[in-house]
């Protein structure tokens, strides 16, 4: 955060916007310390185990996040547009992603399935501890968001997939971005960033950095700046499930049913996201 933006956000606010903008940062810093200290325990119990990934995977991951960093510096400047078309498009993107990360790890003999612990039989138990860390962790995303807003001092800093779910109420549009945004979207990503990502610069760098890069590189895809503390605090808490699970199925399932509740709140509240 830019310490002008900040400074220029209190000068220009009334006193009672000031007094607001005070409580909702001292509240997101004592939900910090908080969750920090909940972290530190949970990194206590992790399960995870370093991952057999080798020098192809390295060149492979490095490859993609040079590739994802050009997207992002291209959609700086260019207008963005959600379409149908971009929807479907998004899909086919994840999915040879996803294709391309499973044939590199598969060329070595070995099965991205059992490297993510993505077994059928392990997906009951991740599925609730993942169910479990969105409620726990849910109101620190939210105070996070809330920060955002009154700093920036507007409302509207929905993510244009936001806009156009609400733009778009006929049955195929929002068919189409709840199986993106439920279905694609949380295993695509968890495999990326959380799977590939994180657990390659883990492998060669240790854990701090896989989850600053990683964490950073998650925020920073959705080219949306209002989002990106929440999002960036979405993905390590991501990380951290999955260090404390050893399987994707649980930031998977947490990932899904944050989407699916945001999805949920356009439906049924949409004067809150309008």
């Amino acid at each position: 955060m830019n310490p002008s933006l900040l400074a220029g956000a209190v000068i220009s606010s009334p006193p009672d916007s000031v007094t607001s903008l005070w409580i909702t940062g001292v509240a997101l810093l004592v939900l910090l310390a908080f969750y920090g200290w909940l972290a530190a325990r949970s990194s206590s119990h992790s399960v995870l185990t370093t991952q057999p990934f080798g020098i192809p995977d390295a060149l492979c991951a490095g490859v993609l996040a040079v590739w994802m960093i050009s997207v992002i510096w291209q959609s700086l400047d260019a207008p963005q547009v959600i379409t149908l078309k971009a929807i479907v498009a998004n899909s086919v993107v994840y999915s040879s992603l996803i294709l391309g990360i499973f044939g590199v790890i598969g060329i070595r003999g070995l099965s991205a399935v059992s490297i993510f612990q993505l077994e059928p039989a392990r997906f009951p138990k991740a599925a609730g501890m993942g169910l479990l860390w969105l409620i726990i962790t849910y109101p620190l995303i939210l105070a996070a968001q809330a920060l955002v807003q009154k700093v920036s001092g507007s409302a509207d800093d929905s993510q244009l997939i936001v806009r156009y779910f609400l733009e778009h109420p006929d049955l195929k549009h929002r068919a189409a971005i709840f199986f993106m945004a439920v279905i694609v979207a949380p295993v695509a990503e968890e495999i990326i960033f959380r799977g590939y990502f994180y657990g390659v610069i883990r492998r060669f760098g240790g854990r701090l950095p896989a989850l600053l890069t990683s964490s950073l590189l998650f925020a920073a895809i959705h080219v949306h700046l209002p989002s990106m503390l929440g999002l960036g605090i979405l993905a390590i808490i991501l990380c951290l499930l999955y260090e404390r699970t050893g399987s994707l199925w649980a930031p998977i399932t947490m990932h899904a049913c944050f989407n699916a509740s945001t999805i949920a709140v356009l439906i049924f509240f949409p004067e809150v996201m309008g």
